[in-house]
């Protein structure tokens, strides 16, 4: 019996490094597996870094070992990380600090990113999660418009029917959230509906859920990174 060609799935893709088991890993070229989530601390406001460690080990820019240390590092990526945004760890940055710090850091990256309400950085996100990219997420909360956080966005779900995929939520690595077993993501940004984001600039309201905390939100900047020194076989 022929498969009907109007069946429809439930899919997620996540970046193609990560490795889904008892705990979320990555390869290193010179390491066993290691894990990918990095936890931030209930006293620092430093998202931001945390995400930005996570992304280097994913991409294998600096090892876990010494991000983990960068603020005792004196030489290598993860003490130039450290030099660049260290002073951010109780205030915070901004999309723009995060570009810098990567500008300043001359690493084989790729960065591009969008910043501002009402200006496609929905579309931006999704595009880049659906290319494979790794994009750094800043919400902020409609309930509180004075909180704000980044994500790292691993991967995109949603529904595959024929050739067509409809991107319903963002899976992303929640820093101040522990890490889940079997799961590429801790945390999702998930819409109600399917919406056209090529049509839509106004920010939408996602509805951010991690374990035990659901809230309204809305994306503040995103910022993709890539590697551009290696050449997938």
């Amino acid at each position: 019996m022929a498969r009907s060609t109007n069946s429809r799935f439930r899919v997620q893709r996540y970046h193609a490094a990560l490795t889904v088991g008892n705990v979320l890993t990555t390869k290193s070229r010179r390491l066993d597996p290691v894990a990918v989530h990095i936890r931030q601390g209930e006293m620092d406001s430093a998202c931001a870094l945390h995400c930005l460690a996570m992304a280097f080990v994913i991409l294998d820019v600096a090892k876990r070992s010494a991000l983990l240390s960068m603020a005792h590092r004196k030489y290598g990526v993860a003490a130039d990380l450290y030099a660049v945004l260290g002073d951010s760890w109780l205030e915070g940055a901004y999309a723009q600090d995060v570009v810098d710090a990567l500008e300043a850091m001359e690493l084989p990256l790729t960065v591009r990113s969008a910043d501002g309400f009402d200006h496609g950085v929905d579309l931006f996100a999704v595009e880049s999660l659906l290319k494979g990219q790794l994009t750094l997420i800043a919400y902020e909360s409609f309930k509180d418009g004075r909180y704000r956080h980044f994500l790292l966005g691993v991967g995109c779900g949603g529904h595959m029917l024929g050739q067509k995929f409809t991107v319903d939520s963002l899976l992303v690595l929640d820093p101040s959230a522990d890490a889940l077993p079997f799961s590429c993501c801790n945390g999702m940004l998930k819409i109600d509906r399917p919406i056209d984001f090529k049509r839509r600039r106004k920010s939408v309201e996602w509805r951010y859920e991690s374990a035990g905390h659901s809230e309204p939100v809305r994306l503040m900047s995103a910022i993709s990174v890539v590697r551009n020194d290696v050449v997938l076989c």
